[in-house]
């Protein structure tokens, strides 16, 4: 189907981001689903004012897809493509001198073990590499700092991936919310959930949507143009 929301992918050149394209479309498709969904229970009863807290799940759930979307395609970026742009990025390169360089350290000393595994691997800075990449993508990419230093990582900048990271990261706090919190307010005395009217809600979808499709972008704006040989 169509997507309900702004920024949909075009496709990329690189095939280090068909994977991510993939991922995002995808997501796209989810979100816009929960949406259709929406409208059309609201149409059936011939709603008017508030939706009701089961028809907000369904805005919830388009949100929550959506940044699923994000944190995924992310991820599917570090592993598909951040080895290649170590090769040719300068920039990139040295952050993951960088982080070697943090990881071979155990406080004031050397991390003895892990320097004797990387010697002794047969690749030595595949291995380096299989661990920022495994760094990258074991934690939930579901906040602004965890965005934007995977971003650095590829060498982005953050005024490429957002240009409101207070915007980003208010769009985090109430997916939080709903994941963490059931999106209950527990500050009333009712313990109700929180409101979540369809506009906000679009707008805060189309905000996941802009910043994937700026990470997107700005990987494989990185990944050098293969000439035919």
């Amino acid at each position: 189907m169509p997507s309900l929301f702004h920024h949909f992918p075009e496709q990329p050149n690189s095939s280090e981001c068909q994977s991510g394209y993939i991922i995002l479309s995808n997501a796209h498709d989810a979100a816009s689903s929960f949406l259709e969904a929406f409208t059309s229970v609201r149409a059936s009863r011939h709603a008017r004012g508030m939706p009701t807290d089961e028809e907000q799940d369904l805005l919830r759930a388009m949100l929550l897809f959506a940044s699923a979307g994000l944190d995924s395609l992310v991820k599917q970026l570090v592993r598909d493509a951040l080895p290649t742009i170590l090769e040719s990025n300068e920039q990139a390169a040295d952050m993951f001198k960088i982080f070697v360089e943090r990881r071979l350290r155990s406080g004031d000393d050397v991390n003895h073990k892990l320097l004797a595994d990387v010697i002794g691997d047969r690749e030595p800075r595949a291995r380096l590499v299989s661990l920022q990449v495994s760094e990258l993508t074991s934690s939930s990419l579901q906040s602004t700092d965890e965005l934007l230093k995977a971003g650095a990582a590829f060498d982005i900048r953050s005024q490429e991936i957002t240009n409101d990271p207070r915007r980003l990261t208010e769009i985090f706090r109430v997916r939080n919310q709903i994941v963490h919190e059931m999106d209950v307010d527990f500050t009333q005395p009712n313990r109700s959930r929180r409101p979540r009217p369809r506009g906000l809600m679009e707008g805060y979808t189309n905000g996941v949507f802009r910043v994937a499709n700026n990470f997107l972008v700005g990987v494989n704006a990185k990944i050098p143009v293969q000439t035919p040989t």
